[in-house]
């Protein structure tokens, strides 16, 4: 039997320019939702998942791997947390020699539907950066059969994960690049745009959480 454990919030922004994203209630949600709600879904199915020799499989980020974008606080920082929690779970179950085994699944940006209609700069993004609906779903159902202790998608996260963990100051030349914004205004400009991008595609992902006095 099997956990998939896949779900997320986006409560993105440029965080210093909006009060309301540096608000206790809003990032406690993001982390009800994006790390305490997938840590309680692992602790309930577990008992079930050892008696049939299951596997959980976990969406995560590269998000969690290391900061990405001037966008991305809260999103970061729960996919840290939850990172954190499920390899030393990983290593736990590896440890006491569990039958349940468990993938943290790398993700990066995937080009869904929504998430193009979100990002217009996609085409500004190098094609190694992004990843297709198609291959992720391929590449996931994979992970559930093999069960390896990682899944990363696309292959460039495994490139900027070395660089990170290198060079500490690697996240700056994403800016420098101008992948997701030109300048600081300019992403507060497009944490507006985004949000009401949101409301209007009613996009589900938190991307216009507290947003209510700019659109």
């Amino acid at each position: 039997d099997y956990l998939i454990a896949n779900h997320a919030g986006g409560f993105t922004g440029t965080f210093l320019a909006f009060p309301h994203l540096q608000e206790p209630d809003l990032i406690e949600k993001a982390f009800r939702i994006n790390t305490f709600s997938m840590i309680q879904l692992a602790i309930k199915s577990l008992p079930h998942l050892e008696k049939t020799s299951g596997h959980i499989y976990v969406t995560s980020s590269i998000g969690g791997e290391f900061p990405f974008s001037t966008q991305h606080h809260i999103y970061c920082a729960s996919k840290h947390a939850l990172n954190g929690f499920f390899y030393s779970l990983q290593s736990e179950l590896i440890f006491k020699k569990s039958k349940v085994s468990l993938t943290v699944g790398s993700l990066g940006l995937i080009a869904t539907k929504d998430i193009t209609a979100m990002f217009d700069r996609l085409d500004s993004i190098p094609e190694i950066y992004k990843g297709s609906v198609e291959t992720c779903a391929k590449l996931m159902i994979e992970a559930y059969i093999e069960r390896p202790r990682t899944m990363t998608y696309p292959a460039s996260n495994w490139i900027s994960r070395f660089l990170w963990l290198l060079n500490p100051k690697f996240h700056e030349s994403i800016h420098d690049r101008g992948y997701f914004n030109a300048d600081y205004e300019d992403s507060i400009k497009l944490s507006i745009k985004r949000a009401k991008k949101a409301k209007e595609i009613d996009f589900q992902m938190g991307y216009n959480e507290g947003f209510e006095n700019n659109l």
